[in-house]
């Protein structure tokens, strides 16, 4: 009788063998590709091209230059290519380079403004599908060519796709604009009850925009303002202060500037934080959605108070100031409130907050809506906390105890 261990041994050959067969018919890295066979893509911009259902596609790509040492700098490659599909891009750039596209590292995406007026929905269509495209890129829309933003001539000589994520991923403490990444733009567009807004941007010279530079032929680039959309479609643009509102009743300031003014009094503060929380209830007899906004801010300026506080006197000056800053922060959220509705667009989300909240009330204004949201009453609780107010409670302009101009007293 056989024992199992000369049972093992004489089929050890025939298990080595299929082992090896098997090795031999592995396929490996299938489709891999070599670092030196490929252009990284840092960002794409997308126009309307010149022939009807064309595209004008613009890839920024980067290769690294050759350097004897530290970092190494990265030279611009931008390519625009007319074409039917931007699936075929990759095709077209294999006509006129020896480098293959790689899009695994495309960070921004510019969408034309001829395009988003036309609808952006099908040129997406390519970004949502190809696996080497990552739902966080970030959307922005031109004001004009995306071709020409991403060819702008920086005065900082930095690669425009790279400028546009540093400047994004930079102000997220700042809430300077809306960050609209691809993923979040797919989500809020498959949404009855909101409409996604993105972020425009534009190219800009010394002296535009308040914004000034020694070298006049350079420029730079701005993003501000925001675009909303129906349907794919750019159907309106937002102001600045219409669409910090937005930011500010979503729920997305982490951190900015806020000015107020109050007769000759001109006070500027620091938001340290904020929460943004909302109810669905009844107000004056309808249902609405009230917001409660929280904000710490610090004290950072003050023009226009000439007059000489002692410690009473700022304590209460400093109370005075509360309801001025919640003041400013209401302001700008019914500036966007109003804009939603004059054009009958919900990119506040109003709807979605009404669809969370009260599922059943929805159902019932759903079917008009964003038009609806003009009969939807609005209200505010807004309360500010002022955590610093700054080292001096006197300006400098403020008269002295002596009797001489200017001069200012420490906080004790």
């Amino acid at each position: 009788m056989e024992t199992p261990q000369k049972k093992f041994f004489k089929l050890r050959l025939p298990i080595v063998l299929l082992l090896i067969i098997g090795i031999l018919f592995m396929g490996g890295c299938g489709g891999k590709r070599e670092i030196n066979e490929l252009a990284y893509m840092l960002g794409m911009g997308i126009d309307k091209g010149k022939e009807e259902g064309t595209y004008l596609v613009t890839m920024q790509m980067a290769k690294p230059k050759a350097s004897g040492g530290g970092a190494a700098e990265l030279e611009n490659w931008t390519i625009s290519i007319e074409t039917k599909s931007l699936a075929a891009i990759t095709e077209r750039v294999a006509e006129a380079f020896d480098k293959q596209p790689f899009a695994g590292t495309v960070r921004v995406v510019v969408l034309g403004e001829d395009l988003a007026e036309e609808g952006i929905n099908e040129a997406l269509d390519y970004f949502q599908r190809f696996y080497e495209f990552r739902r966080t890129i970030y959307l922005l829309v031109a004001k004009g060519q995306a071709r020409e933003i991403l060819n702008t001539e920086l005065r900082t000589r930095q690669i425009p796709s790279l400028s546009l994520f540093n400047t994004i991923e930079g102000q997220k403490g700042q809430s300077a604009f809306p960050v609209t990444r691809l993923g979040h733009y797919l989500t809020v567009l498959g949404r009855e009850s909101q409409n996604p807004i993105i972020p425009r941007v534009e190219s800009i010279r010394s002296g535009e925009h308040g914004l000034f530079y020694a070298d006049q032929e350079a420029q730079e680039i701005l993003i501000h303002e925001s675009a909303v959309f129906e349907g794919g479609k750019c159907v309106a643009s937002l102001s600045d202060q219409e669409t910090k509102g937005c930011l500010w009743l979503d729920d997305e300031i982490e951190s900015r500037i806020l000015h107020k003014e109050d007769g000759g009094l001109k006070v500027t503060a620091w938001v340290l934080s904020s929460k943004t929380k909302y109810k669905v209830e009844n107000i004056e007899g309808n249902i609405g959605i009230r917001f409660n906004i929280k904000a710490a801010v610090s004290i950072n300026e003050i023009l226009g108070k000439e007059e000489q506080v002692d410690i009473r006197g700022w304590k209460q000056f400093i109370e005075e100031l509360k309801p001025l800053m919640a003041q400013a922060i209401q302001e700008e959220c019914e500036a966007a409130v109003a804009k939603s509705r004059e054009q009958g667009l919900d990119f506040i989300g109003i709807g979605r907050k009404i669809e969370i909240k009260n599922p059943k009330y929805w159902r019932e204004i759903k079917e008009n809506w964003p038009q609806g949201i003009k009969d939807i009453p609005v209200a505010y609780d807004i309360n500010v906390k002022i955590e610093h107010s700054g080292l001096a409670r006197n300006s400098p302009v403020s008269p002295q105890e002596n009797g001489a101009k200017g001069g200012s007293h420490t906080l004790q």
